[in-house]
């Protein structure tokens, strides 16, 4: 019995082979399909986000049009008009490149378009008379504009 079994050389057919390799590749096929449809749409969806932004921050126009301040104390009003083709936010503020942060109006406020905005805040640093300071405006979009102000009171 034991010499028969070892001599028995039957296994899977060919064709039994072939379908079987046939199954194992088209199942591995749509797994990877799958796959590569949610990984691609989803690069798609995130590169259609950053050409709107960038759309978007291209109609974005504004201008510093002055800076305030009463000479005693190191508040500042910014004013900005909003010369483009959608409305804007200031969002950020940066005086010789450090970050306002004590604001008081004005951040984040809409600005509809051909309208003025201010925004009042405690500088940063302490305002001098006389010198001359770089006032950076950024909006919500990341749109920026930057203003050499000469402090006089």
């Amino acid at each position: 019995m034991l010499g028969s079994l070892l001599q028995d050389k039957r296994g899977v057919s060919e064709v039994i082979a072939s379908l079987m390799m046939i199954l194992i590749v088209a199942a591995a096929g749509a797994i990877l399909y799958a796959y590569s449809l949610t990984t691609f749409s989803s690069t798609g969806t995130s590169f259609q986000l950053q050409m709107d932004r960038g759309q978007e921050r291209a109609r974005e126009r504004f201008i510093i049009v002055a800076v305030w301040w009463r000479g005693t104390d190191n508040q500042l009003n910014v004013t900005v008009l909003n010369y483009g083709k959608i409305d804007l936010a200031v969002d950020a503020v940066y005086i010789d490149g450090t970050p306002v942060t004590g604001f008081s109006t004005g951040q984040g406020t809409t600005i509809t378009t051909d309208k003025l905005g201010c925004i009042n805040f405690t500088s940063p640093v302490t305002i001098q008379n006389g010198q001359t300071y770089e006032i950076t405006a950024v909006t919500e979009r990341g749109s920026r504009n930057v203003d050499n102000w000469k402090a006089e009171a």
